[in-house]
C-alpha cells in the first residue's frame, strides 16, 4: 500500500473521528525516509513468551520504539530485519508483516517524538481518554485446568476488569477436548458472576460440526463473543457458524488488507484487528474503516510497548476494550518504569510526545539480540501493500 492510497482509504474513517490533518499525520508517521540504526531486544517472561521491542535511532538522535512479540521464531525474525533494506519483503509470510508492522510503530512514535506531541494527538485525536481493557487469561503461567483459570478470572474482577477472555480449547485435552473445554468457560463464567464478560476464543481448534453443537451451552453461559470459531479466509464456514447462533463473532486478527475483510462482510461483529499487520498506523486505521459496521477491538497479545501503542492507536477508534495480557509476569509494568498505569480496568496514556514512556533496557529480563542500520524506505514495505 502506498502512502497516497493510506491517506485515501483512511479519509472516510478518520473523518468521523479526528481532525482532517489525522490522514496526513499517520501517513508521514510511515513515509519519512532517513537512515535508521534499527535494534532489537528481548524481554525474557516465560518459557514460552518473549517480548521483542525494537528501537529506531535516526542521525540526529531521534529514538522510536515498536514491538514485534509472536512475529514467528526467533530465527526467522532475525532473518528478516538482516533482509529488510535488500528487497520487499513477501506478505504473504506472517513474520514479514509482523517485523514490518513493528517497525512501523516505532517510525510512528519517532515522528512524534520528533513534532513534541503524544502519539495520539500527533495521529489526529482530539483527546486523550483511559482505555478500557479486558484481561486475556491465557497468558499467565499455572496451567489451564479449570480450577487455575477460575482462580485467574476472579483475580481479574478483583482488579477491576469487567471482561474476561479465555482459549479454552489450547491442548492439553485429547479427544475430550470439547469436554474439557466447556468445563473451563463454566469454571470461568462460575468465577465471575454475572457481572462480568466472558469472551470464548476458539483459535480454530474444534472443526466446525463439533463446535457447532457446543453453541446452545455457550449461549447458556452467556459468552460474549465467540473469536476464530472459523477462520476468515473460509467465509463458508463462517456464513454457516453465523446462522447457527446468536452469539456475537469475533475474528480477523490475521487481515493485513480490506479486501479480506469485505469477502466476510456481515458475518462478524466484532474485528479483532492486529494493527501491525496492515503495515503502520495510516493502514491500520484503513483497515479499521474496511472493518465497519463491525465493531474494531484490537487484537493485543504482546508487551508493554505494544499494548502503548495500541492504546494511543484506540483513541481515535470508537470505545471498544482492548485486549491485555493478565497476570503474565508481575514486573510488568517495571518495564516502562511504571509508565503502564492500569487502574479498575483501565489504562490512562502517561504524559510525553510520543508513546510517553519508553523500555528500561537495565531491566534485568532485556538483552540485546541484534543491531544494523537500514534506510526504512517504501520499498521496504511487503510487495504488493
Amino acid at each position: 500500500m502506498t502512502t497516497e492510497t493510506a491517506v485515501s482509504a483512511t479519509t472516510a474513517y478518520t473523518t468521523l473521528t479526528a481532525p482532517p490533518d489525522a490522514t496526513v499525520r499517520a501517513a508521514a508517521a510511515d513515509a519519512r525516509s532517513v537512515p535508521q540504526r534499527v535494534e532489537l531486544f528481548r524481554s525474557a517472561v516465560s518459557g514460552h513468551t518473549d517480548w521483542l521491542l525494537l528501537r529506531l535511532t535516526d542521525p540526529d538522535g531521534v529514538t522510536g520504539w515498536g514491538e514485534c512479540s509472536d512475529a514467528g521464531p526467533l530465527g526467522v525474525v532475525l532473518e528478516r530485519l538482516g533482509e529488510i533494506s535488500e528487497r520487499p519483503l513477501d506478505p504473504r509470510e506472517f513474520t514479514s508483516r509482523a517485523v514490518l508492522g513493528g517497525l512501523a510503530q516505532a517510525r510512528a512514535d519517532q515522528a512524534a517524538r520528533r513534532a513534541g506531541q503524544p502519539l495520539w494527538q500527533y495521529l489526529g485525536g482530539t483527546a486523550a481518554r483511559p482505555v478500557e481493557l479486558y484481561a486475556n487469561l491465557n497468558r499467565a503461567a499455572g496451567g489451564r485446568a479449570p480450577a487455575v483459570l477460575a482462580a485467574r478470572a476472579a483475580a481479574a474482577l478483583r482488579a477491576g476488569f469487567r471482561a474476561v477472555k479465555l482459549a479454552p480449547f489450547d491442548s492439553p485435552g485429547g479427544d475430550r477436548l470439547a469436554h474439557l473445554g466447556l468445563a473451563r468457560v463454566g469454571a470461568v463464567r462460575e468465577a465471575v458472576g454475572a457481572s462480568a464478560e466472558v469472551l470464548v476464543d476458539c483459535r480454530r481448534r474444534l472443526p466446525l460440526a463439533e463446535l457447532t453443537r457446543l453453541l446452545d451451552v455457550f449461549a447458556r453461559l452467556r459468552v460474549g463473543w465467540l473469536e476464530e470459531g472459523a477462520g476468515i479466509e473460509r467465509p463458508a464456514e463462517l456464513a454457516a457458524l453465523r446462522a447457527a447462533t446468536a452469539i456475537p463473532l469475533a475474528g480477523g486478527e490475521c487481515a493485513s488488507r480490506p479486501e479480506q475483510l469485505a469477502a466476510v462482510d456481515g458475518l462478524l461483529d466484532v474485528v479483532t484487528l492486529d494493527a501491525r499487520l496492515p503495515g503502520g498506523p495510516a493502514a491500520a486505521l484503513a483497515l479499521a474503516a474496511a472493518a465497519r459496521p463491525a465493531r474494531v477491538s484490537l487484537h493485543n497479545p504482546g508487551g508493554p510497548v505494544a499494548t502503548l501503542h495500541n492504546a494511543h492507536l484506540a483513541t481515535l477508534l470508537p470505545a471498544e476494550p482492548l485486549e491485555y495480557g493478565f497476570g503474565e509476569v508481575p514486573w510488568r509494568a517495571e518495564l516502562l518504569g511504571g509508565a503502564e498505569r492500569i487502574d479498575a480496568g483501565r489504562l490512562t496514556l502517561p504524559e510525553g510526545p510520543g508513546l510517553g514512556a519508553e523500555p528500561d533496557l537495565r531491566h534485568p529480563s532485556v538483552t540485546p539480540l541484534w543491531h544494523g542500520s537500514v534506510e526504512l524506505t517504501e520499498s521496504c514495505r511487503p510487495s504488493g501493500y
